[in-house]
């Protein structure tokens, strides 16, 4: 009788800790009306244009919800993000590393947050906490503050617009003061 009392005891923590769960953002899995159409891991995104690669995504984990049996083309993705920015991963303009993300598929846009690193052909370096890049307007930009490193020196400031190559940018609201050397 005594192993009887034991073994409800164990399935009804289960149940309550099952009902209980919550996903990465904190939301009750149980509230969410949508469910993981497609998980991948370890996948990869490649955009090509008549033949000519144009963006790579590289990702520890990629997911692709589904709403009411509509798939979105929107994917979420985590575990770290590497996108290889006009090029593939051994030739590219610039290269976008973060966290975590939403990749929108059919635009071509990605927005990044967590530890996010946004690299030149010159070595200049962005670090921010979010960035929005987007491939049809060619452009990335953030409301948040930023670093750049540069061969010349470092800027800091908040919020930033560039070109998706990061070759030419612009802070928003620059904070403290930067020397030029020639």
């Amino acid at each position: 009788m005594r192993g009887h009392h034991l073994c409800c005891a164990v399935i009804i923590t289960l149940v309550y800790i099952s009902c209980g769960a919550n996903d990465q953002d904190g939301n009750a899995i149980s509230e969410r009306e949508e469910i993981a159409a497609q998980i991948i891991k370890g996948g990869a995104f490649q955009y090509s244009e008549k033949g000519e690669i144009k963006n790579i995504l590289e990702a520890g984990r990629l997911e692709r919800w589904e709403k009411e049996g509509e798939a979105s083309e929107v994917w979420l993705v985590s575990e770290g993000f590497t996108l290889y920015i006009e090029g593939d991963q051994e030739n590219h303009e610039a290269m976008l590393k973060g966290g975590r993300g939403n990749y929108d598929a059919k635009k071509g846009h990605l927005i990044a947050w967590d530890d996010v690193v946004l690299v030149n052909n010159k070595g200049e370096r962005l670090s921010t906490e979010y960035l929005v890049w987007s491939n049809d307007s060619d452009r990335v930009h953030t409301n948040r503050p930023v670093t750049i490193v540069t061969s010349s020196g470092t800027l800091h400031g908040k919020g930033l617009e560039a070109d998706s190559k990061f070759e030419n940018y612009r802070i928003i609201d620059p904070v403290g003061s930067f020397e030029i050397t020639q």
